[in-house]
């Protein structure tokens, strides 16, 4: 488990050429999200994501996912309904091919425009390859049943199920390899690696949530090895 503290495009410039085996990463969705649910305004939750209205920020943290991982890999990210158009376009132009566009289907729905909007059910998460890799195991479909974290065990506004982070990992990766994500926000990639037996490389650039994911992984790597 490496936990790096900083800008991601900055310490990734540390990491050489083609030595990631995998990334699941879910940067900022370019919609500057906040909840306006919560009736604490002043919690973390109410503050826009750091660099969720930067394309330009995607589009080098594309390019440098794209130089750093191995020839003949796959990477997952995470994106939203309103701007997948964006995260497409900008990963075909960084050089992957797009594989699928995975309907990540939630046991929950968005608030919106409670009159005139239909409640969001799902998420998309793109498959993407450099090259070429082929999965492991049985072949599934592109939509994905999860139940989205909620409640006392939500520590980060967008924070994904470890369950389906790990499926990422086992379907794209093996025992041994290094998984990279750049925005580590609560460290469920670190955790999801930790439980099935893979490397990680994960960089925060928020001051809370690297110690929130940094006590996270360090208490699920106690909890793993008793």
């Amino acid at each position: 488990m490496q936990l790096i503290h900083g800008d991601c495009l900055e310490r990734m410039k540390e990491i050489p050429d083609k030595s990631i085996d995998l990334i699941v990463t879910d940067p900022p969705y370019l919609i500057n999200y906040k909840t306006n649910r919560r009736k604490d305004k002043t919690h973390k939750f109410c503050t826009e994501i750091n660099g969720d209205n930067d394309e330009e920020l995607i589009r080098n943290y594309m390019a440098e996912c794209f130089r750093i991982l191995k020839d003949n890999s796959a990477m997952y990210c995470f994106c939203s309904a309103k701007t997948l158009n964006t995260f497409t376009s900008i990963s075909k132009s960084s050089g992957f091919k797009l594989k699928n566009t995975i309907i990540w289907v939630k046991n929950s729905w968005t608030a919106g425009d409670l009159k005139a909007q239909f409640g969001q059910q799902y998420e998309p998460l793109l498959l993407l390859n450099k090259g070429r890799k082929e999965f492991t195991g049985k072949r599934l479909t592109d939509v994905w049943m999860f139940n989205r974290v909620s409640g006392k065990s939500l520590v980060h506004q967008n924070q994904k199920p470890v369950g389906l982070i790990e499926q990422c990992i086992l379907k794209h990766s093996n025992e041994g390899d290094v998984v990279f994500d750049g925005f580590l926000g609560s460290g469920t990639t670190g955790v999801a690696c930790i439980n099935t037996k893979r490397n990680f490389i994960g960089i925060e650039k928020d001051d809370k949530y690297f110690e929130i994911a940094k006590k996270r992984i360090e208490e699920h790597l106690t909890t793993a090895s008793t």
